[in-house]
């Protein structure tokens, strides 16, 4: 998978290949307007993953949380944060 920085004026004047490139090769673009990142284009199946994996997380949040209800939702949040940064170094 690629990810390639585009500005907004290429993005307009090439998004038909763009979105081709996308689906096809699984592409991504970060669009730019003067600088600034502004949106992200990729293809729908990724998309798709990514929203899944969101609420996946959210659902593990909402569990831990519904067993600490004295903690805030950013104390687990960060907690659950360094757990993972943990595990993933000693797996690296």
């Amino acid at each position: 998978m690629t990810v390639e920085t585009i500005p907004a004026v290429m993005a307009r004047t090439h998004f038909g290949e763009i979105m081709k490139k996308s689906y096809k090769k699984g592409s991504r673009f970060v669009v730019e307007k003067s600088g600034i990142p502004m949106v992200v284009i990729l293809n729908a199946q990724d998309y798709a993953r990514m929203v899944e994996a969101g609420e996946e997380r959210f659902k593990i949040l909402d569990r831990i949380k519904s067993k600490l209800p004295d903690l805030s939702e950013n104390v687990v949040s960060e907690d659950v944060a360094k757990a993972v940064t943990a595990i993933r170094k000693r797996h690296a």
